[in-house]
């Protein structure tokens, strides 16, 4: 059996309440980065030149990242959002339950150990 991390109970806990905040996200409310940037970018009545000069960033690149042509970075994504006035938040959105995925383990475990027996 491997090595398991210990994490500081209240990290546990932090981890818990955006896993919770975050499956109460209604799901048209996820949107593609590159839809993401540029609803946001047009909300705020900035074009792509503003943006760029904003962000640091060659417009060229902005309109790339806009159609989807290439894939946003994490600090790019960060320079951006700050351009736009907003901060970046990633929450983690769990395809199932930990507790399901560590009985799911479990009975795989037993099912592979019984197999070898």
């Amino acid at each position: 059996m491997g090595i398991t991390t210990r994490v500081a109970i209240i990290h546990q806990r932090a981890l818990n309440q955006a896993m919770l905040y975050a499956g109460r996200i209604p799901a048209r409310a996820f949107l593609e980065p590159p839809i993401l940037l540029r609803a946001l970018r047009s909300a705020l009545r900035m074009s792509q030149a503003q943006l760029a000069r904003r962000a640091g960033l060659p417009q060229a690149h902005i309109a790339r990242l806009e159609a989807g042509t290439i894939d946003l970075h994490l600090g790019t994504l960060r320079k951006l959002l700050d351009a736009m006035f907003c901060d970046l938040l990633i929450l983690p959105l769990p395809r199932k339950r930990p507790s399901d995925v560590l009985a799911e383990r479990r009975i795989e475990r037993h099912a592979w150990q019984r197999d070898w027996d």
